[in-house]
């Protein structure tokens, strides 16, 4: 495919699908179906509450009720309201249930793939690649009642949204709120529905559960993770067969300066995996052991032996064979985790999530899952970005600077309410190469160090199969 050809049906299948999702008589529909509208003779329509919880927030996340009306006055000047019938109005469940539905409607429409992505080459071997992570937003104290946080010197209130991301589409395929208090790891075993054999499942610790694993294994997927130092880990699947002491196991079986590479079993069910050791520079492993004290010292305790023992090594599990990983790539690809980090930071500094103001627990929903609907409704113009920098240009599009420019000078917004999907999309490619796109630098992106480790590891085997067949 050449720098300027593109199937034209893609454009039609984005701005199908998202005109799709912001059409007023489907908004309406949702309206009436969660009885968030129960008159007709209503000034405040559906399709404009929608509008003011979302792309008419783009600018100003912060924008107080009496300039939500003066912008719905310009968007409809004979839906006149007061700034108290517009608080009224969002400060009700049947707002919350609205915006709800319409997040779950926008998130099912994100699931049907538009396009095939070009995988990095360490991930070709996947159908998908989901990232799950969680970012918490602080709350006025007076909402502790509503969201509670998570206690100790963290914020009395908080809200806590658990993301599942999948990477090679850059789809969002799942978003849950809850309290601050929620555990990752509840949410441990909740994208196993989601699972197609072949898909890959990328997590860090908190989200650490073995029967999730086990799970995710009994769908034929993949898992990659970060080992508990409180799993029992065995050499063997005979359960008369002792726990290992890993740290001294790796040590006298593993040579130094090599990556240890175990046939292991996980838990009192013996959950086969590989287990990966890296063996860390000592003053990374200082710097852990300051943090594992400072850490204990403010819950009251003091780290133990066994457990500073263990943070001289990164300890990472998959059932991924060495023959599509060698032991030496798997930390990373561990490492495209953070993109999900990094992608909670700029919905944060370019979207504004965690601006959610007031103390009425009805407008925090309202305000946050207008957020929601914003962000999912952006990450299908992302996707398509990412498809078209990826396939056409052969480049790697920039998030962040793509984001600005949808915001800038309303485009985004202008585009959703006068139906010029299309037109936004041609003013996207043009902008692409010149302006939206990553620039050459000496620091890799992590698509380039996932191609470039996999090209070494190939040579690397070439390499071992060219010695063996001159020493045979």
């Amino acid at each position: 495919m050449t720098r300027r050809q593109e199937p034209k049906p893609f454009v039609g299948k984005v701005k199908e699908k998202l005109a799709a999702l912001f059409a007023p008589e489907c908004l309406e529909a949702l309206a009436w179906q969660s009885h968030f509208i129960q008159r007709a003779s209503s000034k405040l329509t559906g399709a404009d509450f929608f509008a003011l919880m979302t792309t008419e927030m783009l600018d100003n996340p912060a924008v107080s009720f009496g300039g939500l009306c003066d912008i719905l006055q310009q968007r409809h000047p004979q839906a006149a309201m007061t700034p108290q019938a517009l608080q009224q109005r969002m400060n009700t469940p049947e707002a919350v249930a609205y915006l709800q539905e319409v997040l779950q409607l926008v998130l099912r429409e994100q699931l049907t793939p538009l396009y095939a992505q070009l995988p990095a080459a360490l991930l070709a071997s996947f159908g998908r690649v989901f990232l799950e992570d969680s970012t918490q937003c602080c709350l006025h104290e007076k909402l502790a009642e509503a969201f509670k946080g998570s206690g100790g010197s963290a914020s009395r209130s908080t809200v806590k949204i658990d993301v599942i991301y999948e990477l090679l589409s850059h789809h969002l395929h799942a978003l849950t709120v809850t309290d601050g208090r929620a555990a990752d790891q509840g949410q441990a075993t909740a994208i196993v529905p989601l699972l197609r054999a072949g898909d890959l499942v990328i997590r860090d610790l908190g989200y650490f559960s073995l029967e999730s694993l086990q799970q995710i294994a009994a769908k034929e997927a993949w898992f990659l993770s970060r080992l508990s130092p409180s799993v029992a880990v065995y050499a063997s699947a005979d359960a008369a067969t002792e726990a290992l002491a890993l740290v001294d196991h790796v040590q006298q079986t593993v040579e130094p300066q090599t990556v240890g590479d175990l046939a292991v079993y996980l838990g009192p069910r013996r959950l086969p995996c590989r287990l990966l050791a890296y063996r860390l520079p000592e003053e990374v492993v200082e710097q852990r052991r300051r943090t594992a004290y400072e850490t204990a010292r403010k819950k009251g305790r003091t780290p133990t032996h066994a457990y500073l023992h263990w943070l001289q090594y990164g300890w990472y599990i998959t059932n991924v064979t060495a023959v599509v990983w060698a032991a030496e790539v798997v930390a990373t690809v561990y490492r495209i985790r953070w993109q999900i980090e990094l992608l909670f930071k700029q919905w944060k500094s370019l979207l504004h999530l965690h601006v959610l103001k007031g103390t009425r627990p009805e407008r925090i929903k309202c305000l946050l899952y207008g957020r929601l609907i914003t962000i999912t409704m952006l990450m299908r113009i992302c996707s398509y970005a990412a498809w078209y920098a990826t396939t056409v240009l052969r480049r790697e599009v920039s998030f962040p600077k793509l984001i600005l420019w949808l915001k800038r000078k309303g485009r985004f917004a202008q585009a959703v309410q006068e139906d010029a999907l299309e037109t936004l999309c041609g003013d996207l490619r043009r902008a692409m190469a010149p302006l939206l796109c990553k620039q050459k630098r000496k620091r890799q992106t992590s698509r380039q160090l996932l191609d470039q480790t996999r090209d070494a590891q190939e040579n690397s085997v070439q390499q071992q199969t060219v010695q063996e067949d001159q020493a045979a």
